[in-house]
């Protein structure tokens, strides 16, 4: 067990002991921690004696390198003792992932279905973080057995202080634990465990109306390209890849009906075909292409974000972006003024609280949530609507999905609500087109004002 004084560049010792150990077939040098006190031997070699004080240093810093060895082999034996009796118990020897394997063992073990790519790179860059960061503070580590509960809380706090939102955190820390519970050895500590999620900042995204609907239709009409992906998202509800990778074999156009398994929850939808969405399809060749779109969904495949740049530009055409968009902001993120070429009819980002990028409040992925509130809002059952989303629960549709306007809120409460709860200073508009007829001065069209009075009363709230 050598001890080592380890010197500067300039020929002055450092200030603490240096030990060397043996530990798994591997060579280890650390810093011991005990400061080098006195003077050393002048010959600079150890195999010689300092004075008093410098031999009592050395005494007190191989106290440290041996309770270091001792502490070292107790671990050794721990764990070979487990592993023989998982060996006894099972058959089968104990594998542990090496620390530089983790994202590839992560994105290869078994599943029920394959994991999508986007989200495997998320799952690598996390990951590759994540061992990094242990290589950094235990240099000694190489398998992820050797990750302790000291290092998930460390990590996770170098997460927070990147300035992440606390979706991205949770995220984060829901990978690294199901990580540790699919890649450690059975009966193994998680050492994420007992590290709680966060309160998130949820930013809802923004349902159009018909009016925008329309202006959104005829925005994207300039664009051959991506008009059929929009005109299918505004209709279906399905997420953007999953329009682009529509498939022949899933659009059924005798009985106007898209069933489909969707590709982020592997559940199976069924849509109705909207007869926008049926006159674009019915004048679509059906070549030898499995997909509807073969265009677009090689562009998805490719260079998803070529997708989302068109449906930025139809945004826009129809009237949708960034107040102030392309203007410089300084570092405060303060608004620049708004000019006349800056009107807009809505952001499509919100500024968070936290976080490193702003949110998306109007994208492709808006309508879907229009799609739900509109149906919704329409008297739509609510299972029905699940019917064509694909969601397991009632509360994400609820939470995330259905958004209505103040209007749209108010005007669909007081249809439904008895007449004794909406009577008051403002009368329904029914009551207010009949005092219209009824006050109307005796003319020659009296004839039409009583047939125009029986078509109101025939109205319904």
């Amino acid at each position: 067990m050598p001890l080592e004084i380890r010197y500067n560049r300039d020929g002055s010792w450092r200030g603490n002991w240096y030990g060397a150990y043996m530990h798994n077939g591997r060579r280890h040098a650390t810093n011991l921690g005990i400061p080098i006190k006195g003077n050393p031997p002048a010959s600079r070699s150890l195999k010689d004696s300092g004075d008093a004080t410098f031999e009592a240093s050395r005494i007190r810093a191989a106290a440290a390198l041996k309770e270091l060895v001792d502490e070292a082999h107790s671990n050794v034996g721990a764990e070979r003792i487990m592993e023989k009796i998982y060996e006894l118990k099972t058959g089968e020897t104990i594998r542990t992932v090496p620390l530089d394997e983790l994202p590839e063992a992560w994105i290869k073990r078994p599943r029920r279905r394959p994991i999508n790519a986007r989200y495997a790179e998320q799952c690598k860059s996390i990951l590759t973080r994540f061992t990094k960061f242990i290589r950094q503070q235990n240099p000694q580590a190489t398998e992820f057995a050797n990750v302790t509960r000291k290092h998930a809380v460390d990590f996770m706090a170098t997460e927070a202080a990147r300035g992440v939102t606390a979706k991205t955190w949770n995220d984060s820390l829901i990978l690294l634990r199901a990580a540790c519970t699919h890649l450690l050895p059975q009966g193994s500590i998680n050492p994420f465990s007992d590290i709680p999620t966060r309160d998130t900042e949820t930013v809802f995204r923004q349902p159009f109306n018909a009016e925008e609907l329309n202006l959104i239709v005829e925005a994207a009409k300039t664009d051959d390209f991506i008009e059929p992906i929009i005109a299918t998202g505004i209709c279906t509800a399905m997420r953007r890849g999953d329009c682009c990778l529509l498939r022949w074999k899933d659009v059924d156009l005798t009985k106007r009906f898209i069933t489909v398994k969707t590709a982020k929850t592997g559940q199976t939808v069924s849509i109705p075909i909207f007869p926008m969405l049926f006159d674009l399809l019915s004048r679509r060749p059906r070549t030898q292409e499995a997909f509807v779109f073969p265009e677009q969904a090689r562009m998805y495949q490719e260079n998803p974000d070529g997708i989302t740049w068109r449906v930025r530009k139809v945004f826009a055409a129809a009237g949708f972006k960034d107040v102030g968009e392309g203007a410089a902001k300084d570092k405060s993120k303060t608004k620049p003024a708004v000019r006349d070429s800056d009107a807009t009819r809505g952001d499509i980002h919100a500024e968070r609280t936290t976080g490193l990028r702003r949110a998306s409040v109007r994208d492709f992925h808006s309508f879907r949530v229009t799609w739900v509130t509109l149906a919704l809002t329409a008297g739509v059952p609510l299972e029905i609507v699940r019917k064509v989303t694909g969601h397991a629960t009632a509360d994400i549709v609820l939470k995330h999905y259905f958004q209505p306007g103040r209007e749209a809120f108010r005007s669909t409460i007081e249809n439904a609500m008895p007449h004794l709860l909406i009577q008051g200073k403002e009368k329904p508009l029914k009551q207010q087109m009949l005092k219209i007829v009824d006050t109307a001065k005796p003319t020659s069209a009296m004839k039409s004002l009583a047939a125009l009075r029986k078509l109101i009363e025939k109205m319904a709230a």
